[in-house]
C-alpha cells in the first residue's frame, strides 16, 4: 500500500527543481497539557487515557431529526471549507540588466476556517498545499458562495506536522462559518463513529463525503499516529476538514492510499491544536 498526498500540483516550468447549527454537548474534557514557556507537547499514550465523546444526537431515534442534523453537519462544513490555490514562482536573470519571473507550479487543495478577527479569517490546510520549496508565493482562497478569490498570507506552518495557516482579509464574505475546533479536544474517537470529510477534490467544490472512524494508525508520512477513516478523498481534499456527527473538527485530511478509496487518513485534532498554541494562534 502506498500512501500519497492529496494536493493537486500542475507544473509549469522546466527549470531547475522546481446558520444557525445546534451545539454540540459533550463529557467533560480530561485536563489540557500544560504550557511550558508559551508552548506544550503532546504525548501519544496520553490519548487512551482521554474520555470517550458523548452526544445526545448519538441516541436520535427519530429519523427525520437524525437527517436533519446530517443535513446541517453538511451545510455546516461547506460553509467552513475554503478553495485553495498557490502559486509557485521565481525571478531569473535573462541577460544583465533584464530579470524575468517565471511561475514554476501551481498547486490546489482545500481548507478550513477555525478562527476569525474583527479584520480577518484564519484557515488550516496542510503545509505541502502551500509549500513554496524555497521559492516565491502567492495564495488565492476563495470562500463558500464567493467567485472572486482573495489573496491569503501564510503565517504559521510546520513541514513535519503537515500543518499550516492561512490568513486573508474578511471583506463581503457572507456564508463563511467558523468551525468548532475544542469541543473534541483531547476526547477518544469511538471505532465506528460517523465522520464526515469536506474538501475541493478533482475539480469538485465543496464536496461532501462520509464514512467511519476505525483507529488510529502509523504511516510512513507521518511522525505521530493518524486518523484512519472511511470517507472518500482524492487530489484536492488535502487540508479539507474532518469532521464527527456533530460538525465539530476532529482531523485535517491529508493521505489516500493507491488501493482504495476507503482508506483515507487525517491528522487528529489534538495534533491541530499543539501546533496552533504553539504558534499563538488559538
Amino acid at each position: 500500500m502506498v500512501v500519497f498526498v492529496l494536493a493537486a500540483t500542475l507544473f509549469l516550468g522546466g527549470c531547475d527543481g522546481f446558520s444557525l447549527w445546534p451545539s454540540a454537548r459533550t463529557t467533560t474534557l480530561s485536563s489540557l497539557p500544560a504550557t511550558v514557556n508559551g508552548t506544550i507537547t503532546f504525548v501519544e499514550s496520553d490519548y487512551y487515557a482521554y474520555p470517550y465523546y458523548s452526544s445526545p444526537n448519538y441516541q436520535l431515534d427519530n429519523i427525520d431529526a437524525y437527517n436533519d442534523i446530517i443535513l446541517a453537519t453538511r451545510d455546516l462544513i461547506r460553509r467552513a471549507n475554503i478553495q485553495i490555490r498557490a502559486t509557485i514562482y521565481r525571478t531569473g536573470t535573462i541577460f544583465p540588466g533584464l530579470t524575468q519571473t517565471i511561475v514554476e507550479s501551481t498547486s490546489s487543495g482545500s481548507g478550513v476556517v477555525f478562527k476569525v478577527t474583527d479584520t480577518d479569517y484564519y484557515a488550516l490546510t496542510n503545509y505541502h498545499v502551500v509549500d513554496p520549496d524555497g521559492y516565491s508565493a502567492k495564495y488565492e482562497i476563495l470562500t463558500f458562495g464567493e467567485t472572486v478569490a482573495v489573496m491569503g498570507e501564510l503565517v504559521a506552518y510546520d513541514a513535519d506536522l503537515d500543518l499550516a495557516v492561512l490568513k486573508f482579509t474578511k471583506t463581503s464574505q457572507d456564508q463563511v462559518t467558523v468551525l468548532n475546533i475544542t469541543t473534541r479536544l483531547y476526547t477518544r474517537f469511538t471505532p465506528g463513529e460517523l465522520v464526515f470529510a469536506v474538501g475541493n477534490p478533482l475539480s469538485v467544490d465543496n464536496n461532501v463525503t462520509f464514512g467511519e472512524f476505525r483507529n488510529l494508525e502509523s504511516i510512513a508520512n507521518s511522525p505521530f499516529k493518524v486518523i484512519y477513516h472511511t470517507a472518500t478523498i482524492h487530489e484536492g481534499s488535502s487540508g479539507g476538514a474532518l469532521v464527527d456527527f456533530d460538525g465539530n473538527l476532529i482531523g485535517l485530511n491529508a493521505w489516500g492510499t493507491d488501493t482504495s478509496d476507503e482508506t483515507s487518513f487525517a491528522i487528529p485534532i489534538y495534533i491541530i491544536h499543539v501546533f496552533l498554541v504553539n504558534h499563538g494562534l488559538t
